[in-house]
């Protein structure tokens, strides 16, 4: 072999390794950032997509959260797509099982656990939000509906209440005497003297009810509610249980209120005079409706506003327990292609104090964290809505519902028209038990 390649071969590598030298000086350097500005991160532009429910207060809480999230993340744009309560409940049924669902979906606390057993939802991140985190910080009665199999899979953003305090008309109560309503009843025998004096008749026709508790949602509250201050629990270790004696107290009690001539049944649910409508146009005094309800009727009714106060209802318990479904909260979407995007919005809008208390002021609606329930939350949600002032006091008495297959099936379907059919004179407390435990059971 020739001595002269291995000498030919270092020549050529010593050229190349000068040309090469050459190029890559030749090569632009990026910039240095100007001095006291860091330089520009790289970051991908996202677009979230948010479905919600059409309520005009609610949504424009989200604008709001939005608007500022966005200004703070220059790549996030966030879409809103809104659908009638109607609309919206077919549309998460048809869109979530075709996989055309948006990002982040709006859900009421009762729907969680049944889109999460088809794969719809995904779990909420440790990081965002653990478990025992979640238990310190959110109500555990709005917690529960988002907590499916032990996992959380949600984060509620009020407390939905329907039971605890009443809308109370001052101005009906002074014309007819009551001149210290607003002070409470320190138990139901003054309450049901006060709503007694309170009715109105024509023709002894009932115009005006005393106290209106015959509604859908008053209606299942009362019922389970009481159960729960009679000392006892309707989901127990054998199934769904009402036929008891607590069942029973429960029952015979909502059956003297109408006995006692407070409310006409007949005239006053649903169907007949709503208890918002009959409210705010005056024809009932009192009404047992969530704080939503203010919100929803103050544009059309200012005077009804100025007059009402809510106040806290009697308990057979010493303390204030009652039921309560877990409000309207958001979640993700287990196909999201931006889940890490998803999640930090909705920690942004949830979790941060002051952001979910300025939602909760949007909104009108009670707060789901803790901390909003006490100290500065508190004093900003009271000093917009005074009459938050009895629910904040008893939110930590809520208990959760509990989980049913179909919870409005149970409550509306079931529940409200079994024992208003009781309160009309139409089935006997036995048999009104009896109908309902066995109907809500072949239900599961």
């Amino acid at each position: 072999m020739s001595k002269r390649f291995p000498i030919l071969l270092i020549s050529l590598l010593i050229i190349a390794s000068v040309v090469l030298g050459a190029c890559k000086a030749a090569e632009p350097t990026p910039a240095p950032p100007e001095e006291g500005k860091p330089a520009e991160p790289v970051t991908e532009e996202v677009t979230l997509r948010v479905w919600t429910h059409q309520n005009d207060a609610f949504n424009e809480g989200y604008a709001n959260l939005a608007e500022a999230y966005m200004a703070e993340h220059p790549n996030v744009t966030i879409t809103f797509e809104t659908f009638d309560y109607d609309t919206y409940i077919q549309t998460l049924q048809t869109a979530l099982p075709a996989g055309t669902e948006a990002d982040i979906l709006q859900m009421f606390g009762s729907w969680v656990c049944s889109y999460v057993e088809g794969d719809n939802l995904a779990a909420v991140p440790s990081d965002v939000l653990s478990m025992d985190k979640a238990r310190d910080t959110v109500f555990s009665a709005q917690l529960a509906g988002y907590i499916c199999d032990d996992t959380l899979y949600g984060i509620p953003q009020e407390f939905n209440i329907e039971y605890g305090a009443v809308l109370v008309n001052t101005r009906l109560a002074q014309e007819v005497g009551i001149e210290d309503i607003e002070e409470g009843w320190a138990n139901w025998d003054e309450f049901i003297a006060d709503a007694q004096k309170l009715v109105e008749k024509q023709d002894d026709v009932m115009i005006r009810a005393g106290y209106h508790f015959t509604a859908s949602d008053a209606i299942p509250a009362t019922f389970y509610s009481l159960i729960l201050q009679y000392g006892g629990q309707y989901l127990t270790d054998e199934g769904f249980r009402v036929n008891t004696p607590e069942g029973k107290q429960a029952l015979e009690f909502m059956i003297s209120l109408v006995d006692a001539g407070v409310v006409d049944p007949v005239l006053f649910n649903d169907e007949e005079n709503w208890v918002g409508d009959a409210y705010f146009e005056e024809l009932t005094a009192i009404g047992l409706v969530g704080p939503w309800v203010i919100p929803e009727y103050a544009a059309d009714y200012p005077d009804i506003v100025d007059v009402t106060r809510y106040i806290q209802l009697p308990s057979f318990s010493d303390e204030p327990v009652f039921v309560a479904s877990s409000g309207w909260g958001l979640t993700v979407s287990a196909r999201s292609q931006v889940k890490e995007t998803a999640w930090d919005f909705i920690s942004y809008a949830v979790l941060n104090p002051e952001n979910a208390t300025q939602w909760n002021i949007a909104s009108g609606t009670l707060p789901a964290l803790k901390a909003n329930a006490a100290g500065a939350g508190a004093e900003k949600l009271m000093a917009e809505f005074p009459y938050f002032e009895p629910f904040l006091a008893i939110l930590e008495y809520g208990q959760h519902e509990g989980h049913f297959p179909d919870r409005d099936l149970v409550w509306y379907e079931i529940t409200y028209s079994r024992i208003l059919n009781a309160l009309q004179g139409n089935m006997s407390v036995e048999e009104t038990l009896e109908t309902l435990e066995r109907e809500v059971n072949e239900s599961y």
